[in-house]
């Protein structure tokens, strides 16, 4: 654990709501897990509802960190939008708490966050978004608007997120999820077809 208190206990909280889900978890376990006293979460967060709003926004912040370093690192904007959903698969399969999740947790949790989803989704649709201007800039893709394929697209992934979470990525779901994700990527840049003209 950190030795800053406000993290060590937004780190024991991940944690905890993670493995109980929100109801179950209590704040004696969090206190418990990050090595202070009860009182102590209390200075830094005002209830338990905004200490696991913290959570989930710290939550987002670091994968949406993690899924811009990881399109940085590619070259090409084909190679960047790979790697934004390789990245994206590898979040929703890896465990919050080191264990996978029953359906119950993840749909309690999502519960607690209607209000930040919005802008999670925004953020995440940006990314893919300046992935796929850039390419359209270089020639590299021929799509007509960006964000409405770039929304599209992350809201299809968004309803891979729980059954990758509570039941991970088996080898048979990953290699047809390639062979769907090579045909989009396909798509991308390939040529219009020209429109049928009615008789």
């Amino acid at each position: 654990m950190s030795s800053d208190p406000r993290t060590a206990i937004l780190e024991a909280a991940g944690e905890v709501f993670g493995r109980y889900g929100f109801k179950k978890a209590s704040v004696e376990d969090i206190a418990r897990r990050a090595g202070v006293g009860k009182g102590s979460i209390y200075l830094h967060f005002e209830s338990k509802e905004a200490l696991f709003d913290a959570c989930a926004r710290l939550a987002h912040a670091r994968s949406l960190s993690e899924l811009q370093a990881n399109v940085h690192r590619a070259t090409t904007p084909e190679a960047q939008v790979r790697a934004y959903i390789r990245c994206k698969l590898e979040q929703f399969s890896r465990p919050p708490a080191g264990e996978r999740m029953d359906l119950v947790t993840l749909v309690e949790l999502g519960a607690q966050i209607p209000h930040l989803l919005p802008q999670m989704l925004t953020d995440e649709v940006a990314v893919l978004t300046r992935i796929l201007e850039e390419g359209v800039t270089q020639g590299v893709f021929n799509v007509a608007s960006s964000q409405q394929v770039a929304r599209g697209f992350v809201e299809l992934l968004s309803n891979l997120a729980g059954r990758l979470m509570t039941q991970g990525l088996d080898d048979q779901l990953h290699q047809s999820l390639d062979a769907y994700f090579d045909v989009f990527i396909r798509g991308l840049t390939s040529n219009p077809s020209p429109p049928r003209h009615k008789r």
